[in-house]
């Protein structure tokens, strides 16, 4: 930026004003003006309500119920959930590789009741009530299906009782107990092939995704009988 100087004077920018001589006298108010102040009214009254007067009322406590943090022992139960998981899909495949050929082509599922039972589930409703006897009898026949599904049940419990709400893997943010497994896995639609079903079909089998459909939400009083049940057998996932 470029200044230019100048010799010339400039009065400086606090010079004083010459008073003047003329006198300021108040005009009078019109008689409009005056009658108009004489008749004004305030613009808004307050009057408190009834609505404002409970803001002064006592708050009300809510108590609110977090849960559980993940147990240490968290990395443990994983591992045995995975073991589990393994040994249950080598015997699925198994199992669905050996059936015969006119029950192949139809849709179905099994799982396993807190009894032990087998329970076959006719997801597509294609089965007849003599499917559903001749498969419960074919599950019956295969030998190392049934333990490794008990396996996998117990260890899927485990693993959801040692988990928490709020960290750890969220699993426990569910209660699953003996009780309620067969109403929350379809055990046969674990492992579905990835492209053997249409992929919303195939992504509803997925194991978080039917705990997150079908698994019963925990609430303080389910966590609190999870842990009368653990004392009971002895046994604490949270130790």
């Amino acid at each position: 930026m470029a200044l230019t100087v100048s010799s010339a004077y400039v009065p400086p920018a606090n010079t004083l004003l010459t008073p003047s001589g003329q006198a300021i006298a108040p005009a009078p108010l019109t008689d409009t003006v005056e009658a108009a102040l004489a008749n004004a009214a305030p613009a808004a009254v307050y009057h408190p309500s009834e609505a404002a007067q409970t803001l002064a009322q006592p708050l009300e406590a809510i108590d609110t119920w977090v849960g559980r943090s993940a147990s240490p022992e968290l990395p443990r139960f994983e591992k045995l959930f995975e073991g589990a998981q393994s040994v249950l899909k080598a015997a699925v495949e198994r199992f669905k590789a050996a059936l015969p050929a006119d029950l192949v082509g139809k849709k179905f599922g099994f799982t396993v009741e807190a009894d032990d039972r087998w329970k076959v589930l006719d997801t597509a409703g294609q089965l007849s009530r003599a499917d559903i006897q001749r498969l419960t009898d074919l599950l019956n026949q295969a030998s190392d299906l049934k333990p490794a599904a008990i396996k996998f049940r117990d260890a899927t419990i485990d693993l959801l009782d040692a988990d928490s709400p709020w960290s750890g893997n969220l699993m426990g943010y569910y209660s699953l107990t003996q009780e309620n497994f067969a109403a929350t896995f379809d055990l046969a639609a674990l492992f579905n092939r990835p492209g053997s079903l249409p992929p919303k079909e195939y992504s509803a089998g997925l194991f978080i995704n039917q705990l997150a459909y079908k698994g019963q939400v925990a609430t303080r009083e389910t966590e609190e009988a999870m842990f009368a049940r653990r004392a009971a057998q002895r046994f604490s996932a949270q130790a």
